[in-house]
């Protein structure tokens, strides 16, 4: 798989516009490579408002967070998730801060930082949920594990799907990738 349809296949919900971040892993064959081609996507993507960033690497598998920066600064400004986040040692009121600072938890491999879930676009009082539980006793599980509303959470992912099918079906009968970023 190529790398243009690794993100058809795993962020487009986000390219879409319907979903704040995807994260998921990559084989490149070099560190390389790796920066050669985000940057390359990233040149593409930004004017639309999608950024890439490289969040691990664990032999040659690279973790990208594919996002939208303006719905994540929205995110990043409530009240609750500020709080939220400071828990967790995120006391920089500055975007680029806060995606390093989740870069270096997800790179010590010890604990998943699961507070990730904000960085995802998932509901708050999820995110805390599955913490507090140690992911137990969802009434649902999609995305993310759902401990709240319940019935939004599954429309969210019914779209997230058939975003997901629409795109890597017209990816695959040709149309040009750029056209298929919309933008925020």
């Amino acid at each position: 798989m190529s790398f243009e349809e690794s993100l058809v296949w795993h962020a487009s919900p986000t390219l879409a516009s319907l979903k704040v971040a995807n994260l998921y892993n990559f084989k490149f064959d070099s560190m390389e490579e790796c920066i050669s081609t985000i940057a390359c996507f990233n040149s593409m993507m930004n004017p639309k408002g999608i950024y890439i960033k490289l969040m691990k690497i664990s032999g040659d598998s690279y973790l990208i967070y594919v996002y939208r920066k303006s719905h994540l600064q929205k995110i990043l400004n409530d009240e609750e998730v500020i709080k939220f986040l400071s828990e967790y040692g995120y006391v920089e009121d500055d975007l680029d801060a806060y995606l390093e600072l989740l870069a270096k938890r997800l790179g010590e491999g010890t604990d998943f930082p699961h507070e990730v879930g904000v960085f995802l676009g998932y509901p708050l009082l999820d995110v805390t949920a599955f913490i507090e539980t140690k992911g137990q006793n969802c009434i649902a599980c999609g995305d993310w594990k759902v401990y709240h509303n319940e019935q939004e959470a599954r429309c969210l992912f019914c779209k997230f799907k058939h975003c997901k099918d629409v795109y890597v079906k017209v990816h695959s009968e040709g149309r040009r990738f750029c056209d298929m970023l919309v933008s925020a």
